[in-house]
């Protein structure tokens, strides 16, 4: 018997066994790919719903930034629209007394009396007083309002921030 006859079983059990540990080797290197794949596409599935949950809050937080913004603006508007109000209703006023002023000393200039003078301004002290008590309170009153519809917008954005903020944050 040659030696190669006498070797060729032994090679083949040496060709056997490589090629089952070739194959062990090739289902063990599968298997944890399979793993390693998994996993990732675990991580990824996990970093996809953190990145929408971080969008949706991102997008919430622009949209809630916008609506204080217009709010802000809204206020400024009301209050630049109603001091200007008040400004004309003070300016009438004032128009009003000044005409009233230049009529008490026309007057005045006609008296033939000292009392009637005294008279004339006396009822003249008394009625400007009337009207400015009169003028105050209702300006008094219109600013009370006005502050009022300043911030409304702003109480509103309040009661939206407690609102939104107030609620778990979605997951």
């Amino acid at each position: 018997m040659s030696s190669r006859t006498k070797a060729a079983p032994a090679m083949d059990a040496g060709v056997e066994a490589v090629d089952t540990l070739v194959k062990q080797g090739a289902e063990i290197a599968e298997k944890g790919f399979e793993q390693a794949h998994s996993i990732l596409k675990q991580n990824m599935d996990e970093a996809q719903k953190h990145a929408a949950v971080a969008q949706r809050t991102l997008e919430e937080a622009i949209a809630f930034g916008r609506g204080n913004l217009e709010a802000f603006v809204k206020s400024s508007t009301i209050l630049t629209e109603g001091m200007q109000e008040l400004a004309r209703a003070t300016l009438a006023f004032g128009q009003a007394a000044f005409a009233d002023g230049i009529e008490n000393a026309k007057a005045l200039a006609a008296v033939k009396s000292v009392r009637e003078a005294l008279d004339l301004q006396a009822a003249f002290a008394k009625a400007s007083t009337e009207k400015m008590v009169a003028e105050t309170t209702k300006l008094t009153e219109t600013s009370a309002k006005l502050a009022e519809k300043v911030m409304a917008p702003m109480i509103e954005r309040m009661n939206q921030a407690v609102k939104t903020f107030g609620k778990p944050i979605a997951a």
